[in-house]
């Protein structure tokens, strides 16, 4: 391989972004990966051992971690990443081996303390490694929502067995309207089935307690603007923030005869995953689209079936190393569908009907997600761009815009060709059931400059009638709806009205249940407090916790009553994200009519149960600021909360503004076992007529704990500040 120009000039703005001036896109590259190893190996090496299964042998040997290993290696994003090296051509791989060998070049140097502290010696750092850190991040980020989201709906749907035939329709039939018409085709014979499979890692009771360790990437907003007639481009991806160091680097890239870039990387992967260059900016939310689906299989004689014959399974055999017990062996069977969801350490399994699981990305996407992350060096306009972005393989929702004033959007992902909605599990042994192949990137959904002269993108439903759906389970359109609003009210748009914007408070979430229901809100004291409150989630706001109390009371009621009894109810509100991520879902029951004959027929009806919750809620009324509630500790990534304070390594009760349907979304919940969040993870806003790039972090560039750049914009972060800078 020829030798980089090491040529290059580096700088570090504000504490908080790197900045590299080189001569060449390679020798950047290797400039990157020796950065990220030196500021962020610590955060690169956690995600790997995680995504390869290697915590029990390298770091803590506990039932926990066993647990977590088990998954990974079943999930296999270690070993089809290693696969998917053959992938690359030869100049995308070219072009890897620079970044991998500046990694490798800071490990020589020098490891984290933390590592030695534990006994751990890193491996090398290779090719395969960076394609497992997307796989990592694009399924237990992202498509692990949907899985909870279906593992919930098959539970939901195996508990409505009822002897009564009339009680049981109606049970049905009230899962069904959950889902917007995704569940309307599924048969009597294939609920019957459902209730004879055996659920492996159910979602409830027990919850995937082993992810807790994994940070979830759920929600974002972006927005673009060419009503001035230049381009305006904002983006703030809401991801776990409760935890250090922050999970994006912030870098900027002078590379001659090349451009200017400015804009966050992940650790472990080249390139920039959102930002701004000279000509362009580019940024996404995650598009929810259905690339996790679960099929029905039939094994018989240590078979399954596929048709009308039993074949064997395709086995794959791992041994997960222990440090303090005895090396487990372990088999992972494949099925013409997806691979069999059964405890892996059985070799021989009873007969029985069972899951598998298909994920898109599982065997391939790497690779090509990879090219297109590099080829946006070279990305002038939109449509370059399109090609671009159009080859990721992670669902995202991408809007982008340029120099010349065009904005456009752009669906991203690996779509399967499926013959059903994908929200429920269906016969994996008939042909015309399972995946028929995947749309080509061009083929999903994208467009360019719309004639409102603006997009925005918040996680909800995005389809049009000449693409392929992609989108069954989104979340609520609150946030975007909120943000077209201010968009068109405001003629005038600029950097500082798109900052203000980031930073809004408002729910319409709150707005609708207040407005729909207003003559029962006026039949109370509490109701009539809550028709006054500004409906806004700052911290300061002594209203905003009452609404909270009397929303959750309103859906555990509700759905205790009439679905998933108490207990299970209290536990999906109170430890896991399904409320977080699909509000929207439960909060169709009570804000639109269309299902009222399902959910409210010989039952109290809407009126009665608001005025219910809100009886229940007068009773806890308390002087309580929405920051006294909507708070968290950041934690040290590796110590999690563990070392004494006067150490510095966490820092505490930082209160969060706005909630799960504000633009600033702040939704701060229990999930796996921990606490953890949606919030702005980083925040951009850059005008095209110039070269100022508005941006803060919470966080900072190091995970190095005794650094002066380990939270070095955490203050700007929380006191909702930007950094000025420049591209060039």
């Amino acid at each position: 391989m020829e030798k980089p120009n090491l040529d290059f000039k580096t700088n570090i703005l504000d504490n908080v972004t790197r900045q590299i001036s080189t001569k060449d896109v390679k020798s950047f590259l290797h400039a990157q990966g020796y950065y990220h190893g030196k500021d962020r190996f610590m955060q690169m090496e956690m995600l790997r051992l995680i995504a390869q299964g290697r915590l029990c042998e390298c770091l803590k040997d506990t039932e926990e971690t066993f647990a977590i290993d088990k998954y990974m290696r079943e999930l296999g994003i270690d070993y089809f990443a290693r696969q998917e090296i053959d992938n690359l051509d030869e100049k995308t791989s070219n072009l890897l081996s620079y970044y991998v060998n500046g990694v490798n070049k800071a490990m020589s140097e020098g490891l984290p303390f933390e590592f030695k502290l534990l006994s751990h010696t890193p491996q090398t750092w290779k090719i395969s490694d960076t394609i497992l850190t997307i796989k990592a991040m694009s399924f237990l980020g992202l498509a692990q929502g949907q899985q909870d989201l279906e593992k919930l709906i098959i539970q939901l749907l195996q508990n409505t067995n009822h002897q009564d035939k009339q009680t049981q329709d109606i049970k049905i039939e009230r899962v069904k309207s959950l889902a917007k018409g995704a569940l309307d085709t599924i048969s009597d014979s294939e609920i019957n089935l459902l209730q004879k499979v055996k659920i492996y890692n159910p979602l409830i009771p027990e919850s995937y307690e082993f992810l807790k360790f994994i940070p979830k990437i759920q929600a974002s907003n972006n927005w673009v603007s060419n009503k001035m007639g230049h381009a305006i481009h904002a983006c703030d991806p809401h991801l776990e923030c409760n935890r250090l160091p922050a999970i994006w680097y912030e870098m900027k890239a002078n590379i001659q005869n090349v451009g200017n870039f400015f804009g966050i990387t992940m650790p472990g992967v080249p390139g920039f995953v959102m930002g701004r260059s000279d000509d362009t900016a580019f940024s996404f939310t995650y598009g929810f689209m259905d690339m996790v689906d679960h099929f029905i299989e039939e094994v018989r004689d240590g078979k399954y079936r596929f048709e009308t014959n039993f074949f064997d399974f395709k086995v794959r055999r791992d041994i997960i190393k222990r440090k303090n017990k005895k090396d487990v062996e372990i088999y992972i069977k494949e099925t013409h569908a997806g691979f069999l969801e059964a405890d892996s350490e059985i070799k021989n399994i009873k007969d029985g009907h069972y899951l598998s699981m298909a994920w898109s990305c599982r065997k391939r996407g790497g690779a090509k997600t990879l090219k297109a992350v590099l080829d946006i060096f070279h990305a002038k306009n939109v449509d370059d761009l399109f090609k671009c972005v159009s080859d990721v393989a992670i669902s995202c929702n991408w809007l982008l815009s340029d120099s010349e004033g065009n904005i456009g959007y752009h669906q991203s992902g690996v779509l399967p060709k499926r013959n059903f909605s994908g929200l429920y599990p269906i016969e994996g042994y008939f042909k015309q059931n399972i995946w028929q192949g995947y749309y080509e990137g061009h083929q999903l959904y994208h467009f360019k400059n719309p004639n409102e002269k603006i997009i925005a993108t918040a996680n909800n439903r995005i389809q049009d009638e000449h693409f392929p759906t992609a989108i069954n389970a989104p979340m609520a359109s609150y946030r975007k709806d909120r943000v077209t609003e201010l968009l068109v009210e405001n003629q005038k748009h600029s950097t500082d009205l798109f900052k203000q914007m980031q930073g809004d408070t408002f729910s319409r979430q709150a707005d609708l249940y207040i407005n729909v229901f207003k003559s029962v809100f006026e039949e109370s004291d509490l109701g009539r407090k809550l028709i006054n409150w500004n409906r806004n989630y700052d911290v300061d706001n002594k209203i905003a916790p009452i609404f909270e109390s009397f929303y959750k009371t309103l859906l555990k009621t509700f759905f205790s009553d009439h679905l998933l009894g108490k207990q299970v109810t209290t536990y999906c509100m109170d430890e896991t994200s399904i409320i977080a991520d699909f509000y929207g879902l439960f909060d169709r029951i009570f804000l639109t009519n269309d299902i009222d004959h399902i959910w409210f027929k010989d039952t109290a009806d809407k009126d009665t149960y608001i005025a219910k919750a809100l009886k229940e809620c007068e009773q806890r009324q308390a002087d309580t600021r929405w920051g006294d509630i909507n708070r968290y500790k950041m934690k040290h990534i590796l110590f999690d909360g563990k070392l004494p304070s006067f150490l510095g390594f966490d820092v505490d009760n930082i209160e969060i503004p706005g909630n799960r349907s504000t633009i600033t979304q702040g939704a701060v919940y229990e999930a796996h076992g921990r606490t953890t969040s949606f919030v702005p993870s980083w925040k951009m806003v850059t005008d095209h007529r110039n070269h100022d790039v508005y941006t803060v972090l919470p966080g900072g560039l190091s995970d190095r704990r005794f650094s002066k750049n380990y939270k070095s914009d955490l203050s700007n972060w929380i006191h909702g500040k930007y950094r000025q800078n420049s591209i060039v």
